[in-house]
């Protein structure tokens, strides 16, 4: 018997006061939200938890509480069990390279071989600037790519000398290493943007287990149509990268309560965006018209979604996937689900 074909996997963003979705809560108080998520989301099945090296809110920077992301996975990784954990670090070089080597390695030996690393090709956020980590001048795509190349010569257990434009490392090592012998590398990317696979730096393509997209299905599918023939060029198996969904969102029970929400002023003020525009880069409706918005990005190359819920801290729509929409989403054709390496 043939075994059963793939079903797209489903990730979470994890609650941890980044988009204002923690307000009011002490700091007690906000790491109770973001550990009993990471538990019910394991115990709803879901694939991987995803924390994000974030320390300040949007889209307003405003006091509010904002879990620290590494001291956060450290204690998820001795705790919760039989769940992927990912963290999205901050953009290059806004991070010591060896220093986020090893902490990357800590998670994966202390999760037993669970963690992903995830890089985004956004420029740095405000809160680099509030904090003093921005460079002036500084670009992302070779930060990025001597970021990566850096990781993978450290990984190695060697000593490790760069000396790049944003990277310099001389003689560093970083022992212990990882017990993944290819820690996976994930990257961040605007499927907006028409040249969006094209913009990516060629060490990006080459390293990353799986691509996680922002965009309406159509630009969602252009871009990993673009990933797929750039691969192709460099020699690449295409089947060996993941192309997932990252997106906002919330279940709704019946039409007009989806639209009510999002026409309104706070939902629209919040985001800056139309509401019309909103709605076409994220998952908001009723089970059926999610069902429906995500085999649209299925029939793109999609396999997996990583979502955040709108409706933290409350977890209505985390559980709605995992029980009504994830089980009915149809299994992957043959030769599109991700190979692992």
């Amino acid at each position: 018997m043939s075994p059963e074909a793939p079903r797209p996997r489903f990730s979470v963003v994890a609650p941890q006061g980044t988009n204002l979705e923690l307000a009011g809560l002490d700091g007690a108080g906000a790491w109770r939200t973001l550990a009993d998520t990471a538990a019910l989301a394991r115990a709803c099945g879901y694939d991987t938890l995803w924390l994000e090296d974030r320390t300040d809110t949007l889209p307003r920077r405003e006091p509010q509480p904002v879990t620290e992301c590494w001291t956060a996975l450290g204690a998820l990784a001795a705790t919760v069990h039989d769940i992927g954990l990912g963290l999205l670090s901050a953009a290059p070089p806004h991070r010591n390279a060896v220093l986020l080597a090893k902490q990357a390695a800590g998670a994966d030996i202390i999760s037993g071989g669970r963690f992903t690393l995830g890089l985004p090709t956004a420029p740095h956020l405000p809160e680099h600037v509030a904090a003093g980590t921005a460079r002036p001048g500084a670009e992302t795509d070779p930060a990025l790519t001597e970021t990566i190349e850096a990781l993978r010569a450290l990984w190695s257990g060697a000593r490790t000398t760069v000396d790049g434009e944003t990277v310099t490392l001389a003689g560093a090592h970083a022992v212990p290493v990882p017990v993944q012998p290819r820690l996976p590398l994930v990257i961040r990317a605007d499927a907006a943007r028409p040249d969006a696979a094209d913009l990516l730096p060629e060490a990006a393509v080459r390293e990353c287990a799986a691509v996680q997209w922002q965009g309406e299905p159509g630009e969602v599918a252009h871009a990993v149509t673009e990933f797929r023939l750039r691969q192709e060029k460099l020699g690449l198996d295409p089947a060996r990268t993941r192309h997932a969904l990252l997106a906002e969102c919330r279940v709704f029970e019946d039409r007009v309560s989806r639209d009510r929400w999002l026409s309104t002023p706070h939902v629209v003020a919040f985001w800056s965006h139309h509401p019309d525009l909103l709605a076409r880069r994220s998952l908001y409706g009723t089970v059926e018209q999610l069902l429906e918005r995500s085999g649209r990005y299925v029939a793109a190359g999609v396999t997996e979604f990583v979502l955040w819920f709108r409706d933290y801290p409350e977890t209505e729509s985390l559980r709605r996937v995992a029980e009504e929409i994830a089980p009915r989403l149809p299994a992957l054709a043959h030769g599109t689900d991700f190979e692992e390496a």
